[in-house]
């Protein structure tokens, strides 16, 4: 053991207070994610006093890591008190003047700790990482001083990032807003610049969307009169994607984001050359959408950044392109729209495991209204846009920033 390095036992003990008087009733679980996450499970008739309480600046994991892939459970409380199921197990910091539990839970959002704890898991019907082995883990120790500068410096980012992440929202939301002022309440500009409805627009009633539209919007089209729409691949049998990183990412569901572009990030993985070669005709552009067609994801839709073009897609995505007389803008918020949600809600086929099938998808209906309404609602969020774009961007440069203070832990010295 380096001289720098502790082992962890001599800094944690367990806590284990049951909610006895049932005063706490915030039940959470803990995510592969490294936080704490609303629990799912079905509480209806279940004695809720046996359930642990956790406060904050405590620590929660769970030891069966043989479930989890290459992650373990664990976060740390940040908010006030809550409770878990007795699965998990409970610590604290026993001496916060010698380890700070934020500097500790850095040490447990190092991927080197994730294949650390996956090493050291044992058990014949399912792996654990038990007490025992997190009081074995060694790490640096520096003085408190240093613990508070590094976890200062992390936070910056962390917060940093959070920013972005609530101004791409707020933005999206304002994007949204001007989608449904203009074709859902149909106060979009007229020819002289003033809100349609408002100013004595003309209306005809849809027999197909059961509802008043613009006279001179057409209700026939389909999705796939104006677009193609194509499969993803699945990699040919025996071959699997690959951490090294070469010019040709494969975007797979869990890649796939609650902003409106996917970015490339280090969380991708690749397909090797040769094997590309197989699926070569199975890729995305730069502007074409993708959307999830399988499962509970289904419906999630992003625009490929520059980042992504050419990328393989995968079997459980299918890619919107050759756009015509409509645009990526529009069809973005068309997608989102309660609308098109239903639509694509009673067109899923199968039981549990859900699809929308390729043909479902083509034969959406559209509701389309003139050229240049859709081409000025483009050219109206396209600054919205450029900006979401431009902070997606900055954040996959600062979680990589992220990784590289984790990764630095190991060389901590005094």
């Amino acid at each position: 053991m380096r001289s720098n390095y502790k082992k962890l036992g001599k800094y944690i003990q367990q806590v284990s207070i049951k909610n006895k008087d049932l005063e706490v009733d915030n039940l959470l679980g803990v995510s592969i994610t490294k936080q704490f996450i609303p629990s799912i499970a079905n509480t209806i008739g279940t004695d809720m006093s046996k359930y642990k309480v956790v406060k904050k600046g405590q620590f929660t994991y769970g030891a069966i890591t043989s479930r989890n892939g290459d992650k373990i459970s664990i976060a740390l409380l940040e908010d006030e008190e809550a409770i878990v199921s007795t699965s998990y197990t409970v610590f604290e910091v026993t001496n916060q003047d010698e380890l700070l539990p934020e500097y500790l839970m850095m040490w447990f959002r190092r991927e080197e700790f994730d294949r650390y704890a996956r090493y050291m898991s044992h058990g014949s019907t399912r792996e654990a990482f038990g007490w025992e082995e997190m009081c074995d883990v060694e790490l640096p120790v520096p003085s408190i001083e240093k613990q508070k500068e590094i976890v200062k410096e992390y936070h910056t980012i962390t917060d940093r990032i959070k920013l972005n992440e609530q101004l791409n929202q707020k933005l999206e939301d304002t994007a949204q807003s001007i989608y449904k002022e203009w074709f859902v309440n149909f106060e979009f500009p007229d020819e002289n610049g003033k809100p349609y409805k408002s100013n004595g627009g003309k209306f005809k009633y849809s027999e197909k969307f059961k509802k008043e539209i613009p006279l001179e919007w057409d209700d026939s089209i389909q999705l796939q009169d104006l677009c193609s729409i194509k499969g993803g691949k699945r990699l040919p049998k025996n071959e699997s994607l690959s951490l090294n990183k070469n010019s040709h990412p494969y975007i797979k569901i869990a890649d796939m984001t609650n902003s409106k572009f996917i970015v490339l990030n280090d969380k991708f993985e690749f397909v090797d050359k040769y094997v590309q070669k197989k699926i070569s005709k199975y890729t995305v552009d730069k502007g074409d959408l993708i959307i999830s067609i399988v499962g509970a994801t289904i419906g999630i839709i992003n625009i490929i950044e520059d980042s992504l073009n050419q990328a393989n897609l995968t079997e459980n995505c299918v890619k919107i392109t050759g756009l015509t007389r409509i645009t990526k803008e529009y069809l973005y918020h068309y997608f989102y729209s309660d609308l098109l949600r239903q639509e694509i809600e009673m067109r899923i086929v199968g039981g549990a495991q859900g699809k929308l099938p390729i043909y479902n998808i083509e034969s959406l209906p559209l509701l389309y209204s003139k050229d240049y309404i859709i081409n000025s609602f483009s050219n109206e969020v396209l600054k919205i846009d450029e900006y979401i774009q431009k902070k997606s961007l900055e954040n996959v440069l600062l979680v990589e920033l992220q990784e590289t203070l984790l990764s630095k832990m190991a060389t901590i010295e005094g």
